[in-house]
């Protein structure tokens, strides 16, 4: 029945796993606590008791405070083999497990065991072969049971920390409690009775005579105290148990003194890897320390580098032309980078844009990796520019990770690069290179000679003590190798262009591509004037509003490329243009815009280009350019006075603007000449000149492209022309006078013409009552009395007709010009007719009509009182049909003359 009961009995809680006490200790010569900063302790000592019978501990890590490190190439290392091989000990039977060279030996771990009956033991703790991925492995054997800890490097901001981990501890061993105790300079004799055979003797006090020390060459220290000194040391211990319980024990020793006397002298170079001017160029930044006092155990630590500020050479900037195909890394990937992810597992390698290297005397090998362009705006800053500097060991386990902000002068484009926490971990080298090559991601400046540099360098101790460097570099060379370039320098720009389809009269794409060397100055501005006849049919284009231009300068680029600003049935074309140095260049689209009124031009067109430099969104680029007609000759031309400046630099990056590339292609839009005669795509483009931004000193290129339009052969031409009189057509009367052209689609357009009226007509001079002066013409301001009738005519080139007054206007020669003022759709066109007589008649000629299509042109002018023709013949003008002689000469130099017999209302 007790039985019974018993076994009906609820079993008993489970105790929780704990760590019941922690402690950690950092102790110098006697014993005492040591405090000094950068300092080599003699022992380091950790120790953790557990609950009893709350379980069997699994796994522990012994986090140590930041800066305190480790250097497992202080000691040499013990093979798994030897490790695993029980030791002899001649003085009492042995379980410790361990055949390791003393050498190699780098502490002691002392375990309480219920294995062992409760009782204490102490077994040695060897730097062991670690197995690749891991920094380093430490471990002991007790009793055929092996302890592995292994050091794992953590990192915070900058801070490098040191965990030791122990994985799957054995159950054999049923810890109760454990010290680990980590040698400051393992191979000091004062460890002697705890190394090799003399750990653990029943008569300890004869190692010094039974353990010769056996370890040959100067002693190295094997742990280093943080060169920082603001705040205790903190140590923190978590535990698992085979249970899956967890514990944590927290503890701190002193807080570190004497940061003020640890030596601060890094040695940081820089260097440009290409000394020519106006070049891509790599940069390697390198600090150099000395890095004897992470070993010499009588020498402190020097303190290492927290934050460095460099200025690279002044007028070395970006290059855009790294952009193209450039990729870049973006927050997530860079906190995705761990020291076994693969490449590209994190940063991808796109964005790779030079190579980033540490040496560190605790690690064993360089530690080698990349510089990556961080994503524009989603980068650690926020900024335009940033780099992640990613190097890391995957044999090893080491991972070096420092965000950097470059900041660009908005004057020059001139960089500077802030690393701010940097790595804590004890390094003899540090090396930031920037890859040279057509990719680099540097320009030099234009002009040679010495650039200044430099670094300003601030420790982890002190942030208050800034050592300042300075880091010149040398432009010794010319673009390619060449001289330097001696005072103004060249600017010389090509252009090429055309149409695409060069038949005469026929609608074509247009193209014009401009061009300069890495020789020459910056292209600043642009002006042109294009072929007679080259014209654009804008009937059917509406201009882009005033607010849509203006509102395109407050995007990004990717809005504008994405949703563009300017409605598309005001497009009439696109743009590439070309940036940076070196012989591949990164290119950006844009569009082209019809647009209306500006800086006194009733028309203009409008560049809106997307400044997508690779991966860097420079905003929009908006370059407006007031459109001319001259009213002549109805020749198109860009007006340097009202064309906007090319922007040179944007966001402190100099866009260095070496092609571009300009594509009229809307359909039917560009109409081709009439005229086979050669003539020439005129461009005047404005270099920078010494001083940038002043355009007092801006030079004046100009680049020329032959252009011919062919075939004008296969043009007809055969204009029909009528004239009519009205009114009184007797002797004496003034008749009103209407003359209507129809040129044939399709034909050659008139280049001039030249209508004589029969001898039965004459001018009367007595009904001109005035005549308009050529300056009055030229100001807009023309009497009332010098109009004598009106004109249209009618273009498929445009939506309305143009139409206008008909001028007397002064004249050179016995009688006024006959002058017609055609106005519509912001064009202006001026044609100037001669008058005089032949063969007893009046002759009206017209030397000069634009290259332009019309359908229909018709004169009107009034009669009476108001004519200014009167009939001669005595017997009027319907006594016996009345003739005039024409004769038409088109741009393709076909001619037709006629005799239009005139029409006469009689009765």
């Amino acid at each position: 029945m007790a039985i019974a009961c018993i076994l009906l009995l609820p079993p008993a809680p489970a105790q929780a796993f704990a760590i019941s006490s922690f402690g950690a200790a950092v102790s110098g010569e006697g014993g005492v606590p040591d405090t000094e900063a950068g300092s080599h302790p003699v022992a380091l000592a950790i120790s953790a008791d557990f609950d009893e019978g709350a379980g069997d501990l699994r796994d522990l890590s012994l986090e140590l405070p930041p800066g305190l490190f480790e250097n497992p190439t202080a000691v040499p290392r013990c093979t798994l083999a030897a490790f695993e091989t029980p030791r002899q000990s001649p003085w009492e039977e042995s379980r410790s497990g361990e055949s390791c060279p003393d050498r190699s030996q780098v502490g002691t771990l002392t375990l309480r065991s219920s294995f062992a009956g409760g009782e204490t033991r102490t077994f040695g703790l060897f730097n062991l072969a670690p197995p690749p991925g891991a920094p380093a492995e430490l471990g002991a054997n007790p009793y055929g049971a092996p302890v592995i800890f292994v050091p794992a490097i953590r990192q915070s901001e900058g801070e490098y920390g040191i965990t030791l981990k122990a994985r799957n501890v054995s159950q054999l061993l049923s810890v109760e409690g454990l010290e680990a105790r980590l040698w400051g300079t393992p191979a000091a004799l004062l460890h002697n009775p705890q190394r090799g055979n003399c750990l653990n003797e029943t008569e300890p006090g004869f190692g010094w005579a039974k353990c010769p020390p056996g370890i040959e060459g100067s002693p190295l220290a094997y742990l280093t105290l943080p060169t920082s000194c603001e705040g205790p040391l903190a140590f923190t211990a978590r535990a698992v148990s085979w249970q899956g319980q967890q514990a944590t024990g927290t503890d701190s020793a002193p807080a570190l003194k004497g940061c003020s006397a640890l030596r601060f002298e890094p040695h940081p170079r820089g260097q440009l890897s290409d000394p020519r001017a106006s070049s891509p160029s790599g940069y390697a930044f390198e600090i150099a320390t000395d890095t004897a006092g992470v070993l010499e155990p009588r020498l402190s630590a020097p303190s290492p580098v927290r934050k460095a500020l460099v200025s690279l050479p002044q007028g070395v900037s970006i290059n855009p032309s790294v952009g193209a195909g450039l990729g870049v890394c973006t927050t997530a990937q860079y906190e995705a980078e761990t020291a076994s992810s693969p490449p590209g597992a994190g940063c991808p390698n796109p964005s790779k844009i030079g190579d980033f290297a540490v040496k560190s005397p605790i690690v064993a090998g360089e530690i080698e990796g990349s510089i990556f362009l961080a994503a524009p705006h989603d980068n650690s800053f926020g900024s335009l520019i940033a780099i992640y500097l990613v190097a890391k060991s995957s044999e090893r386990g080491v991972l070096v990770k420092v965000a950097g902000r470059l900041d660009a002068d908005p004057a020059d484009g001139s960089l500077t690069a802030t690393f701010d926490r940097l790595p804590q971990l004890p390094y003899s080298s540090l090396l930031v290179h920037f890859r040279e090559g057509q990719r680099s991601p540097l320009a030099t400046p234009a002009a040679c000679g010495t650039l200044p540099g430099s670094a300003q360098l601030t420790p982890w101790r002190d942030a208050s003590l800034v050592k300042s460097f300075s880091l010149p570099s040398q432009i010794s060379a010319g673009v390619g190798g060449g001289p330097c370039p001696q005072g103004a320098v060249p600017f010389a720009p090509k252009a090429t262009g055309g149409s695409v389809n060069s038949q005469a009269g026929a609608y074509s794409p247009f193209y014009l591509h401009l061009t300069r060397t890495d020789e020459e100055q910056e292209i600043t501005s642009y002006s042109a004037a294009f072929p007679p006849g080259l014209l654009g049919r804008i009937a059917e284009v509406p201009f882009c509003p005033e607010a849509a231009i203006a509102a395109a300068g407050g995007r990004s680029g990717t809005q504008e490329r994405e949703d563009p600003s300017c409605p598309a049935a005001s497009l009439i074309g696109h743009t590439t243009a070309g940036y940076g140095v070196g012989t591949v260049p990164t290119y950006a689209p844009g569009n082209l815009y019809l647009a209306g009124p500006y800086r006194g031009s009733q028309l203009s067109v409008v560049a809106i280009d997307s400044a997508l430099v690779g991966p860097f969104d420079l905003g929009v680029v908006i370059v407006r350019s007031a459109i001319r007609i001259d009213p002549t000759t109805a020749q198109a031309t860009i007006d340097a006075t009202g064309t906007d400046p090319i922007p040179h630099i944007i966001e402190g990056i100099p866009i260095h603007l070496r092609d571009v590339r300009i594509y009229i292609d809307r359909p039917r839009f560009t109409l081709n000449p009439t005229s086979c005669e050669p003539f020439a795509i005129s461009s005047a483009l404005n270099g920078a000149g010494q001083r940038f931004g002043d355009p007092t000193d801006d030079p004046l290129a100009t680049a020329t492209a032959r252009y011919q339009a062919f075939n004008c052969g296969a043009l007809g031409f055969r204009p029909r022309l009528s004239i009519s009189l009205g009114g009184k057509t007797r002797h004496g009367g003034h008749p009103s006078f209407r003359v209507v052209v129809r040129p044939r689609a399709g034909d050659a357009n008139i280049g001039s013409a030249q209508v004589t009226l029969p001898p039965s007509l004459f001018l009367d001079q007595g009904h001109i009552r005035s005549v308009c002066t050529r300056v009055r013409f030229a100001a807009d301001n023309c009497p009332l009395g010098s109009i004598y009738g009106q004109v249209r005519a009618v273009t498929p080139l445009l939506a309305k007709p143009l139409e206008g007054p008909v001028y007397l206007r002064s004249s050179d020669g016995n009688l006024p010009d006959l002058l017609f003022a055609l106005r519509g759709d912001g064009v202006e066109v001026d044609l100037d007719g001669r008058i005089d007589s032949s063969h007893g008649g009046i002759r009206g000629s017209f030397a000069t009509i634009p290259d332009a299509p019309v359908t229909r042109f018709e004169l009107s002018m009034p009669g009476g009182k108001r004519g200014l023709l009167q009939v001669a013949a005595a017997r009027g003008l319907c006594a016996h049909p009345q003739f005039a002689s024409s004769r038409f000469i088109a741009h393709n130099d076909r001619g037709v003359l006629s005799h239009p017999r005139l029409g006469v209302k009689c009765g």
